[in-house]
């Protein structure tokens, strides 16, 4: 966290607090390992012209979902 002292921002340290993330940033977290966003796009448009790099991401998404779901 970044505070005000003197007129300058200085970084203070705190304490490590875990949070929770729901199910459905799970799953874009882990999908956004392998692919950006504009990745997800161009392969989304080309599902039809390219049904073979369709597949792969799709059953990567698939496989996050799990992942996601089974908190692993």
């Amino acid at each position: 966290m970044m505070i005000l002292k003197d007129g300058c921002y200085v970084v203070k340290e705190e304490e490590c607090m875990e949070v929770a993330f729901s199910y459905e940033e799970r799953v874009v977290s882990l999908i956004r390992q392998k692919y950006s966003l504009d990745e997800e796009l161009a392969i989304q448009r080309q599902r039809d012209t390219k049904p073979d790099e369709f597949q792969l991401y799709f059953e990567y998404c698939e496989a996050c979902k799990k992942q996601a779901a089974t908190g692993a």
